[in-house]
């Protein structure tokens, strides 16, 4: 999946506004160059140190990425195996989504693709998909958040 983003490194307690702004930038970018999104808002943790701050990128699927312009990006998602959740509810419950993904991969013996490094976490490939748009869905209750880990070669 080939993706527009925006990399930024943020403290947890400054997600809910970090978030939906620079979602909205990518879109407008997007947007204001005739293209579009070829699915769901996404945030891609690239190292995270919960108490410190996240290294993340947040964009959108698109047809075909893009080069370096300005604070935007192109990527991709590397080709693998990976594990997903599909979590429903509100978002301030996706930490502990996230932790029970990655318990139920250590008790299957699923090796996930990480590392730690002296900044944290460092992930090969994690991903969280925002599928259900609040916008159009006022209820926390049944918003739709797929959850994806690259599996360890």
């Amino acid at each position: 999946m080939e993706f527009v983003a925006i990399r930024t490194q943020a403290p947890m307690s400054a997600l809910s506004q970090v978030i939906p702004k620079l979602h909205r930038e990518v879109m407008a970018w997007l947007k204001g160059h005739g293209q579009k999104a070829d699915g769901p808002p996404f945030i891609r943790y690239l190292v995270i140190d919960m108490p410190k701050a996240l290294d993340i990128e947040l964009g959108w699927p698109v047809a075909k990425a893009i080069t370096q312009t300005g604070r935007l990006h192109g990527g991709a998602l590397p080709a693998g195996r990976y594990v997903s959740l599909l979590f429903t509810g509100p978002y301030d419950q996706l930490v502990q989504a996230n932790a029970d993904l990655q318990a139920w991969a250590k008790a299957k013996h699923v090796t996930l693709e990480g590392r730690e490094t002296p900044k944290g976490k460092a992930f090969a490939s994690r991903a969280e998909f925002y599928i259900t748009d609040p916008g159009n869905e006022p209820d926390p209750r049944k918003w739709k958040t797929e959850i994806l880990y690259l599996v360890a070669r």
